[in-house]
């Protein structure tokens, strides 16, 4: 791989989006909207969320990155959070 095909696989869009679906093995489908255009995305959630255990629920606002070489895949980098308690993933019960 050449160095400038490196530099131009590594070109992302960072968009906003809804948590429409949840799949099984960790993915997600995600519904973008990115200047006014809808499409739908299945990401997986980044290394450091799962890291850090952040939980997703449906219709959470996610942050996306989307590589430009392939349009239908991306990477959940962010969780939008609001301050409705009722939007927050389900919590495990205390002991």
């Amino acid at each position: 791989m050449k160095k400038e095909d490196k530099i131009e696989s590594e070109k992302k869009v960072v968009a906003e989006g809804e948590v429409k679906e949840i799949l099984p093995g960790l993915k997600y489908l995600v519904e973008v909207d990115f200047k006014g255009i809808k499409h739908k995305v299945i990401c997986y959630v980044s290394g450091k969320m799962r890291t850090h255990y952040i939980q997703l629920a449906l219709g959470d606002l996610v942050r996306v990155e989307i590589p430009l070489s392939d349009i239908d895949k991306g990477r959940i980098v962010y969780r939008i959070t609001n301050k409705n308690p009722r939007s927050a993933p389900p919590r495990r019960p205390k002991k």
